[in-house]
């Protein structure tokens, strides 16, 4: 992020970018309303390998696009941050609920641990 045009980025792993994209809108407090080109419904939980998620503002959108083509990557506008759930395609859930889920689920861990 030399050129600051991010406000945040989330590399794709477990759970595909449904599970990232749930990720940074629980750990940012912000909704998120995505959708996603995919073959099956299935395929927003993809683990395939080199991929991120970056959030820009509308203002930097430009910039990182064109950088984004310089360097031959392909690129996918998902959606926009914003409001109280996170929508990928048809999938919905408050964002509130998710939180809970998240963090009462990474508590439960986190004694297991001890």
């Amino acid at each position: 992020n030399a050129a600051r045009l991010l406000e945040s980025a989330k590399d794709v792993n477990l759970g595909g970018v449904a599970v990232s994209l749930s990720k940074m809108a629980v750990v940012g407090g912000v909704g998120i309303e995505a959708d996603m080109t995919v073959a099956d419904s299935r395929d927003i939980f993809d683990e395939t390998q080199s991929r991120a998620l970056l959030e820009v503002s509308e203002v930097n959108l430009p910039s990182l696009l064109e950088m984004i083509k310089s360097l031959g990557l392909r690129v996918e506008i998902l959606g926009k941050t914003g409001g109280e759930k996170i929508r990928i395609n048809s999938v919905e859930m408050p964002l509130d609920e998710l939180s809970s889920r998240y963090y009462s689920r990474f508590a439960k861990v986190i004694e297991q641990d001890l």
